[in-house]
């Protein structure tokens, strides 16, 4: 673009790059006594151009100056756009695509039975952060043609079943205990736990807040705990299985002198056979206990087709009821009833703590007792006394309400011992020598077999009635 007053007049031509974002401009000077260009007429020429956004005024002056002619001058930029940020979800919780690994333990070795497949999600846990799209800012060109910057990507929460999200759609909650997946996209929570085979190598260990649910197996050497029940199609083989809840084994429980089964409420399965039992409930099993331990704080039955007990130490704190007990080769069977371990615990560990509480609570009483009778009013103490003074009063009131709390305590549970005392054990068939009966502190052989027979305690004395 020449500006050409005359030939030989000085003149200025504007170049714009191919995308708009700079404009130079090249001054060319005067021949022979021509006129120069002015900064107006420069500003004039850009304008003519088009150039309107960025101009540089000052390097638009500099193109005047002699030494600047006959090259092009940066004299405009535009403004390029400023990208946004894209929104992301940020997952609290170990997802599929990031492969579970087995635990190391510290001398090095991997163990393989802790695999932390099933990640267990509390109430209320937070599970997934979004953080909501930045935009992005527009750019211009030197030309004043708006530049679009780049699209962000918005992602929203992944809600699924069983999940909350707060009022801005930010954060996503677990609304009930269980276990995390990520079903169809949505983060969903399960409240039970289903292992569609068996608890091998394949599974790991199993710790979950809820109920389990087991196809097949649960095999010797691992560990099943859950804050819920748990519900075993097949066989534990020689297992640890631990429940807050009931535990139901659709097979049997084939211990092999291996694992423990707990539950904090009742057991159910078919046969116990050479296993370690307790729970806080009953024990009721169809066919046969054998060779074992068990330990109910209300009934052990075994009162199906077989209904046997063989072998082992059986202890219920209300009964035990089987069809039959013994056999006629002899193994030792002990059958307790009227006890309950938990609870006599309860009450040794109540006793000890009553015993050093009362004793703190002697001293602060007789120093309260002194200072009652020095008849010193507490405005005329040192602060520090003063202060002294206070917290001793605090604790005072503090330990008695506890002993009067811990002596209510040891009264229920005196009150449930005594109760326990009434335990008994009934035989549906035959008892066979060889089994030993304990109700409360009385003990009772068995020599003879014995049939329909009911065994209470009356007088401190083990008696044997008709089965009504």
């Amino acid at each position: 673009m020449a500006s050409n007053q005359g030939s030989n007049d000085g003149y200025a031509k504007v170049h714009i790059t191919d995308d708009g974002m700079a404009a130079y401009l090249t001054v060319y000077g005067p021949k022979d006594g021509g006129r120069s260009v002015t900064l107006q007429g420069l500003i004039a020429k850009l304008k003519e151009a088009g150039v309107v956004e960025g101009i540089d005024f000052g390097n638009v002056a500099e193109c005047l100056k002699d030494e600047n002619w006959n090259r092009p001058q940066l004299v405009a930029r535009g403004t390029a756009p400023r990208d946004g940020i894209d929104g992301r979800l940020e997952y609290r919780f170990i997802r599929p695509n990031q492969k579970a690994k087995p635990v190391e333990l510290e001398d090095g070795r991997v163990d393989f039975r802790n695999l932390n497949l099933f990640i267990s999600v509390s109430q209320g846990e937070l599970l997934v952060l979004r953080a909501p799209p930045v935009p992005g800012v527009p750019g211009i060109t030197v030309t004043g043609r708006t530049i679009k910057p780049r699209g962000v990507l918005n992602y929203p929460l992944p809600r699924g079943k069983n999940t909350v999200a707060n009022d801005d759609e930010t954060e996503l909650y677990a609304a009930v205990d269980g276990h995390v997946r990520i079903v169809d996209g949505k983060v969903t929570v399960h409240t039970v736990l289903e292992i569609p085979s068996s608890v091998d190598y394949s599974t790991g260990n199993i710790d979950y807040i809820g109920n389990v649910k087991i196809r097949g197996n649960i095999t010797a050497g691992f560990t099943v705990k859950a804050g819920g029940d748990i519900e075993v199609s097949g066989v534990i083989e020689g297992a640890t299985v631990i429940a807050k809840g009931n535990i139901v084994v659709k097979n049997g429980i084939a211990g092999g002198h291996k694992g423990m089964i707990q539950a904090g409420g009742s057991l159910f399965a078919r046969f116990v056979e050479n296993a370690r039992v307790e729970v806080a409930g009953d024990v009721i099993i169809s066919e046969a206990i054998i060779q074992s331990t068990v330990n109910a704080n209300n009934c052990i039955r075994v009162e199906g087709r077989k209904g046997v007990i063989v072998g082992g130490v059986l202890q219920a704190g209300e009964e035990i009821t089987a069809r039959v007990i013994g056999s006629a080769l002899s193994p030792q069977t002990i059958l307790e009833v009227g006890l309950n371990p938990q609870l006599r615990e309860e009450r040794k560990v109540i006793y000890q703590e009553y015993q050093e509480k009362k004793k703190t609570f002697d001293n602060i009483n007789q120093y309260l007792q002194t200072y009652q009778k020095a008849s010193i009013s507490p405005e005329n103490l040192p602060t520090k006394r003063r202060i002294a003074l206070a917290k001793m009063l605090s604790d005072y009131k503090t330990l008695k309400k506890e002993l009067q709390d811990l002596v209510s305590r040891k009264q229920e549970i005196d009150d449930e011992l005594d109760r326990l005392q009434a335990g008994r054990i009934r035989v549906m068939d035959t008892v066979y020598p060889g089994v030993q009966i304990v109700i409360g502190q009385a003990q009772y052989n068995i020599n003879d077999p014995v049939k329909y027979a009911l065994f209470t305690l009356k007088d401190g004395d083990i008696r044997i009635e008709p089965l009504r």
